[in-house]
């Protein structure tokens, strides 16, 4: 007598996940990995350094997090230089230090003085907060532009046709400094029509004005 066995699950339909719950996830995993802290290490060998994020659990980021270098040659972690680049860094992508915190060696550096690291707790800011609201919440409604249809193609992409039947690409990113507005034109979709701007009636203003699109 013979059985057949069967791979649990493998004849069930594969099980698709809805947008808003891939948008869900996808916060709650940046929340979670988001950085609480930030790390200088100097490197005692080649005076090169880099600023490291640390996230609640105490670890580094994930690729998203990578370690960002910092240009200059230098004595230790505990330097204004070192320093001031890392708070720019900080700046440039949406941190501030935490109420009343400071930089100070990690626990249990040896040398107090010349310490290798040196770390500081950080929060996001409101644009920070504002661009992750932007990422994983609605994509921006698109106005009625006068013969011009469009057709979602994926989160926030677009296909445009305009009344002379030839078809666009519009795309929105979200940007910490301004989303980013592109269309694009020509066979593969490959050719700049209007490059990034921040302002979508200033992407829109070639499918409004077809003619003055040229690919």
């Amino acid at each position: 007598m013979s059985t057949n066995s069967h791979d649990p699950g493998h004849d069930q339909p594969a099980q698709t996940i809805s947008e808003d719950r891939r948008m869900e996830l996808a916060r709650a995993s940046e929340e979670r990995h988001r950085p609480v802290a930030v790390r200088v290490y100097v490197s005692p060998i080649t005076s090169r350094a880099a600023l490291r994020w640390v996230n609640a659990e105490g670890d580094d980021g994930p690729s998203l997090w990578d370690p960002v270098p910092l240009d200059g040659s230098h004595a230790h972690a505990m330097r204004d230089e070192v320093l001031n680049l890392a708070g720019a860094v900080l700046a440039k992508r949406g941190f501030n230090y935490a109420r009343g915190a400071y930089w100070k060696p990690t626990s249990g550096e040896e040398d107090t003085e010349r310490p290798v690291t040196a770390e500081v707790a950080v929060v996001p800011t409101r644009a920070y907060l504002d661009l992750q609201a932007r990422r994983f919440g609605p994509v921006p409604a698109l106005p009625d532009v006068p013969g011009v249809t469009f057709k979602t193609t994926q989160r926030g992409q677009w296909w445009a046709t305009v009344p002379d039947g030839r078809t666009f690409l519009l795309t929105w990113a979200p940007h910490l400094d301004g989303d980013r507005w592109i269309v694009w034109g020509g066979d593969q979709h490959s050719d700049l029509i209007r490059p990034a701007t921040t302002s979508m009636d200033k992407a829109l203003f070639v499918l409004r004005h077809p003619s003055h699109a040229r690919t």
